[in-house]
Order: structure tokens, then C-alpha cells, then sequence
């Protein structure tokens, strides 16, 4: 694919350039240049007589043929010496071409003048403050192409480095994510072979509402955030699974303000930590697992009593994932407070 820089595409880039880029404002701008020297050049040795047309026809044509002749060569070069990344080259051509191209201008003029207007051929004066005055305007209408091309240049690759960033935060988001499938998975099977042990039609109960939980996780992993009042509805789904298996063990109460209810989350954020809890912690009748949700400041909390367990496997890659996830999303930090007795997490809301 070529860059805006080398065929002036205007896919990357929004709104109206700098400089006149299209033939009809180029047109405009080289006719006013041209213009502007004849009446410049008419006022100081031409004071008081009338105005010739062919003079101004050959200014403005002498302008178009010096301006049209940079912009094409710069067209030219633009493909094999982009700014951004070949810019002393480039300047280096244009400016060589400028000066060889505007010294054939120069040379074309100073004979062809005569012929045009049918006067004589112009005094050394005249001819050399003809020559300064059309090289300060030539100088002005090189240095602002080379503005407008750098800036278009610099503006084309910010923005693509900010897509290719962009970019490798969805990769990394996903790819973060995709850490919590497999996780959840072994869990839960797991999970499922020690209800088979014992209740065989609890498993099948179980099998049936994993199915369904399984679907939103699947669901949700196309989606970078989601909303508290679907996270919760999974969560209490899923949360539902583990009492299945531990009864009067798990104890899990619900506090949720409604006016939350729509800002978002990283989806599968509680039912992350609620499996950490159960996971950590002894649940049982005679110690039961009490687990604690409500909302505050715009932040969810999750807070269980500590009833650890003497052996657990764990690769602490959940709550690492959790907060680099949350990193993607906000500059808000997941807080998480251990003491003898709680456990307590703050994840922050995002308001959409």
C-alpha cells in the first residue's frame, strides 16, 4: 500500500490541508503570486503608466511554470524519498531541482519578455531586482511546500503508530483474556468430577447450568468491557454451580446500588475473584464461606472472611490478569487489602 506522502491520498488523513494541494487552489495561489510580482515590479519602474495585460499574463504564467514544475518533481520523488523517513534526501533533491528549474525560468523570461510584450530587453537593474523579488517569492512558495509535506508526513505517522498501538492493546487485551477460558475450564471440570462422585443428579444439574454459564463466557470474550447488571446475572448463575456443591457452606450476599448497573467491567472480573475465594478457602457447613458484594464510589467490593486452606495449587496468574486488564481500560487500579481475618477487592467501575 502506498502512504498518503508519495499519491496525496487523503484515506489517513481528515480534514482540509495546510496548503492549497489541489490544481484549482494551487491555480488560485500561483495566480495571486504572479499577480502580486507584476504589480510589485509595474510600481517601481513602471510608476504612473498603464497597466499591460501581456506583462501580467507572462508574470502569472512564468509563476504557474515554476510552481507547477517544483510541485510535479516533488510528486515524483515522494514515492522513493518519503519525508518521514528519507527527509535531508528529499530536501536535498527538491532544493537542486528548485534552483535548476527556477534558473530555466529565469532564463526563458529574460528573453522570451521582449517577445511577449514587444519592448526592449530588460536594463541590468531591472533584471536583477526582477531576479530578488521572484526569488524571495519562489523561497516563500518552496519553504511552505516543504511545511505542508512534512506536516502531512508527520501527521501520517502518528497515526499509524498510534493504530499499530492500538492495535497491539486489543492483541494483548485478547490475548489476556484467552488466559481466563482455559482457567475457568479446569476449574469447573474439576469441580464437576467431585460432584459426579457423590450426586450423580446434581451433576447433571451442574452440567446443564455450566453449559449456559459456558456460553456467556464465550459471549463475553468478544466484548473488552461489559456491563455490571450482565456480569452480575452471570456471576449469580455461576455462583449458583458452587452452592450446588458446597449447600450451607457458601454464603454469598448481594448489595448492588442500581444506578451502576449500566457502567461497564472486564467481563468475567467477579466471577474471577468469587472463584478465587472458593478455591483459597475451606468451605463447609461448620465454617461456612461468607462472601460480601456491594457497591461504593463507584467501585465494586468483594469481601469474604478468611478460612484458608492448608494446600492449594495456584499459578497467580488470575489476579495479575484481572489488573493488567483493568490497565488496558482505565487508569483506575484494582485495589486488593489482605488482613488476619478478610479479603477484600475494589475493582472500578467505568462509566460509558
Amino acid at each position: 500500500m502506498k502512504t498518503y506522502d508519495s499519491c496525496y491520498y487523503d484515506r489517513f488523513l481528515k480534514g482540509k490541508p495546510i496548503l492549497f494541494i489541489n490544481f484549482r487552489g494551487r491555480l488560485l495561489f500561483e495566480i495571486l503570486m504572479g499577480t502580486i510580482f507584476y504589480m510589485v515590479l509595474a510600481s517601481i519602474f513602471d510608476s504612473g503608466q498603464p497597466l499591460q495585460w501581456k506583462g501580467l499574463v507572462f508574470s502569472v504564467w512564468l509563476f504557474m511554470f515554476i510552481s507547477e514544475g517544483i510541485f510535479g518533481f516533488n510528486k515524483i520523488i515522494a514515492c522513493k524519498h518519503p519525508w518521514h523517513t528519507h527527509t535531508k534526501g528529499r530536501i536535498l533533491f527538491l532544493l537542486g531541482f528548485s534552483i535548476i528549474w527556477f534558473s530555466l525560468a529565469v532564463l526563458i523570461a529574460r528573453y522570451a519578455k521582449p517577445f511577449v510584450q514587444g519592448g526592449q530587453p530588460m536594463t541590468d537593474i531591472a533584471y536583477n531586482v526582477s531576479l530578488t523579488i521572484a526569488i524571495l517569492f519562489v523561497t516563500i512558495y518552496v519553504v511552505l511546500l516543504f511545511a505542508y509535506n512534512y506536516h502531512q508526513s508527520l501527521s501520517f505517522v502518528m497515526l499509524e503508530m498510534e493504530r499499530l498501538q492500538q492495535d497491539k492493546l486489543k492483541q494483548d487485551y485478547r490475548a489476556l483474556q484467552d488466559q481466563v477460558n482455559p482457567h475457568f475450564l479446569f476449574n469447573n471440570l474439576s469441580t464437576l468430577i467431585a460432584i459426579i462422585r457423590h450426586d450423580k443428579e446434581a451433576a447433571i444439574r451442574f452440567a446443564i447450568n455450566f453449559s449456559d454459564v459456558y456460553r456467556y463466557v464465550l459471549e463475553s470474550n468478544k466484548h473488552r468491557s461489559i456491563k455490571l447488571v450482565d456480569e452480575l446475572k452471570f456471576l449469580k448463575a455461576y455462583g449458583a454451580l458452587h452452592q450446588e456443591r458446597l449447600r450451607e457452606g457458601l454464603i454469598v450476599e448481594h448489595h448492588l446500588d442500581e444506578k451502576y448497573y449500566n457502567w461497564h467491567l472486564p467481563p468475567l472480573s467477579m466471577q474471577l475473584l468469587l472463584e478465587n475465594v472458593i478455591k483459597h478457602n475451606v468451605a463447609t457447613k461448620a465454617t461456612p464461606l461468607k462472601l460480601q458484594i456491594f457497591t461504593r464510589d463507584g467501585k465494586i467490593i468483594m469481601v469474604n472472611n478468611i478460612n484458608a486452606k492448608t494446600t492449594t495449587y495456584s499459578t497467580n496468574t488470575g489476579l495479575s490478569n484481572l489488573r493488567e486488564r483493568y490497565r488496558m481500560l482505565t487508569d483506575k487500579e484494582v485495589v486488593i487489602v489482605k488482613s488476619e481475618n478478610e479479603f477484600r477487592v475494589e475493582l472500578p467501575l467505568i462509566e460509558c
